[in-house]
Order: structure tokens, then C-alpha cells, then sequence
């Protein structure tokens, strides 16, 4: 990806070159007190600026001697000036096509992928990946991102799974080896989301009644995340748990094709409100104190930041059956469904909202998201990585 091609590459200092970065990431180390002895510089690509994750991932970094900066252009990873080891973390691989027109696009971008990769080994340079997803959540070129996984899971140093089901899941599709995994589980959002509003407050502003069933369906909006398929079936699904649901659907607007029918499926569905915009940090909080239930019914999903966030508020969710193991720990406040069992949706939306009743499920999730919070995490993550490395 060309440097400054995408939005989030704001977040990265354009007039700041690779080798300046890096000083500058050691004299931050040695400002805040860190041992120069076992710095470490972690460069992570690509830098993305309205997911919080790689902030959250990163909270406890200088704690452990790591200090970690953004790379737009991973191409220019190089041999730091500067006396410490230096690792590459890749993230959302699949922006390798962001500029891919056809196949034969997409296959030039994955040999220049492991072009760099290879060469940033040759250097010394380690990598580390992320796995975020089996595959990504709109695959335009299904064989070249399979290839892409595949290679870099070859050539990777380090695997992080936050699901430790990761390596079979995979498998479906290409081979992790699970000698170069490490297991450090998604963070909760405790503290990093504003949480002063009142469930009584939000339903008031969002003009839902105290009594209303409300389930909230959270994310950017396009096929992945079953939001159509939902709003297909709601009909069915309110007969089946015998319950008129009020339903909130919040996110980034799809594609214009897939708009139209999303909300085609709405027109007749006063009770559904669609809110199809950036949620601003301060505002996630009314949606989520406002609904009774978080439902993801994604055909597949590894890992689920709208899981962590319901759990953060309190709120139990209904997720993919594969997807639970990674909010181990979380207990009757995270529901799986068989998407294949399209039945199956309806009992876990039956099972979150009787959870929603019981005072003990908000306490649970309440209790996981602390124990997850961002800097535990965090310090988890680095322990880990210090331990391979």
C-alpha cells in the first residue's frame, strides 16, 4: 500500500522518515525510564486510526522494554540506526488489495508482499502477525488472500491468535503452524469507551420504552455481517422466541447495491431504526446501554471486538458458534449459534435476552471485561512476545 493511500495513514508522521522513527522510538524508551539494554522497536502495518485496537494492544509497551510506532509503507522497514532488534507486526493483511482491479492484480501484490517480508527477514527484521480473521470480511480475490495467509504464516516468526481454536479454524483454508502461535485473547474496551450514560437515559433518547425488547446489531454495514440475512428473517425470528423485538442497527453505510436492500427490508419495519453513520467513541455507550442483547449473526467470525464491547457494558451476545471460545471466561453472557441452523439464531437470541434478566450475567461480563481490560492485555501480549523473542 502506497504511503498516505489511506485515511488511517493520517495517524503516522509523513515528514518523519524510518530511520528517525526509530531513534526517535528509543529516546522515547530511555525518556520514560526503559531498559536501553532490552529495547525493542515494533513498527505494526497497517496503522489504523478508528479501530482502537492496536492502541489498546500496545497500552503496556514501554513497560516491557517495547516501543511501538506505525509503518504506512512496510516497504520501508530497514535496518534501524540505532543498537535494538527491530520486528515488523502485521495486522489487516488483507489491505495488500486495496488497489487490486482483477486476480491478476491481486497475485502481483501477494509475490511483492513476500518480496518485502522476505527481505525484511534477510535483514534480521522479525515478523509477527496478528490473525484477525480467518479470511478477510469482503474477500474480492478469495485464492490470492488464501496464498497471502498461507505465505505469511510460512514465513512469520510469530503468530498472536486471540482464539485458541485459530489454528484449526484456519485450516479450512490454509496451515498455521502452531509452534509459532501465541495465545493472547482479544482485549475489552474497559475504560476506553465513554460509560456515564444510564440504561434509562439512553433508551429515553433513542425513544425506546422500558419495556421494549431491544437487540442491538453493531458494525460497519455490508454482507459479513449478516445484517440482511437478519432483517430477512426477523419476522420469523420474533414468531419463533414469541417476543416483538425492537432492533437497533448502528454502523458505517455498505455499498450503495447493498444499501438500497438494507433499507428496502426497513421501510416496512418501524421498529427497526438504522443508524448508519460513524459512531463516535462518546456515543457507543447509548446504544449499548440501550439494548437488552448484542446480536452478531455473522456466517463466520475468529474474533469479535462487538463481543468485547457488550461484554465491556454489561450486555450479554449471541455469536457464531466458532466465535465463543474466544470470549472464554465470559459465560452465559456469550450465546452461540449455528449459521448453518438458521433455527438456531432465534434460541440464542431466546437464551441472551433471559440472561439480560438475570442480574448475575451483567456482573459476570462486567468481571471478564476487567480482567480483560487493555493494559492486563496488553501486558499479557508483551510478556509473551518477550518470552519468543
Amino acid at each position: 500500500m502506497a504511503k498516505g493511500s489511506h485515511p488511517d495513514a493520517a495517524i503516522a508522521d509523513s515528514d518523519r522518515s524510518f530511520a528517525e522513527a526509530c531513534v526517535d522510538a528509543k529516546l522515547s524508551l530511555f525518556a520514560r525510564g526503559g531498559d536501553l539494554e532490552e529495547a525493542h522497536l515494533l513498527a505494526y502495518h497497517p496503522p489504523v486510526q478508528r479501530n482502537p485496537y492496536q492502541q489498546m494492544l500496545y497500552a503496556s509497551a514501554y513497560e516491557h522494554s517495547f516501543a511501538c510506532f506505525p509503518l504506512v509503507d512496510h516497504g520501508e522497514a530497514a535496518p534501524p540506526p540505532v543498537n535494538a532488534p527491530l520486528g515488523v507486526h502485521y495486522h489487516w493483511v488483507h489491505r495488500v488489495f486495496a488497489d487490486c482491479a482483477s486476480s491478476r492484480e491481486a497475485a502481483r501484490a501477494v509475490r511483492g508482499f513476500f518480496e518485502t517480508v522476505d527481505r525484511h527477514q534477510q535483514a534480521d527484521i522479525k515478523i509477527l502477525w496478528t490473525v484477525h480473521n480467518l479470511i478477510s470480511h469482503s474477500a474480492a480475490f478469495l485464492d490470492e488472500e488464501i496464498n497471502l495467509r498461507a505465505g505469511l504464516g510460512a514465513r512469520a516468526d510469530f503468530i498472536h491468535i486471540m482464539n485458541p481454536a485459530t489454528v484449526e479454524l484456519c485450516g479450512r483454508y490454509y496451515e498455521l503452524n502452531a509452534a509459532k502461535t501465541f495465545m493472547v485473547p482479544h482485549p475489552s474496551y474497559f475504560s476506553v469507551y465513554g460509560d456515564y450514560i444510564s440504561a434509562e437515559q439512553a433508551r429515553f433518547d433513542l425513544g425506546i420504552a422500558p419495556e421494549d425488547k431491544t437487540v442491538l446489531l453493531f458494525g460497519s454495514l455490508g454482507p459479513h455481517k449478516g445484517t440482511r440475512q437478519f432483517l430477512e428473517e426477523l419476522d420469523g425470528l420474533e414468531s419463533k422466541i414469541d417476543n416483538r423485538l425492537r432492533v437497533l442497527i448502528a454502523g458505517r453505510s455498505g455499498n450503495p447495491a447493498y444499501m438500497e436492500d438494507i433499507y428496502r427490508l426497513v421501510a416496512d419495519k418501524p421498529r427497526v431504526s438504522l443508524i448508519e453513520h460513524h459512531i463516535d467513541d462518546q456515543a457507543v455507550q447509548r446504544l449499548f446501554r440501550a439494548a437488552d442483547a448484542v446480536l452478531c449473526p455473522y456466517d463466520v467470525g475468529l474474533n469479535s471486538g462487538v463481543a468485547a464491547t457488550a461484554a465491556t457494558f454489561g450486555r450479554p451476545c449471541v455469536v457464531p458458534d466458532i466465535l465463543v471460545p474466544a470470549m472464554s471466561g465470559a459465560n452465559a453472557g456469550v450465546i452461540g449459534f449455528n449459521p448453518a441452523d438458521r433455527d438456531s439464531l432465534a434460541t440464542a437470541t431466546s437464551r441472551a435476552l433471559e440472561a439480560r434478566a438475570n442480574p448475575a450475567t451483567e456482573t459476570s461480563l462486567y468481571q471478564w471485561a476487567e480482567r480483560h481490560r487493555p493494559t492486563a492485555i496488553s501486558r499479557q501480549f508483551f510478556e509473551a512476545l518477550r518470552e519468543r523473542w
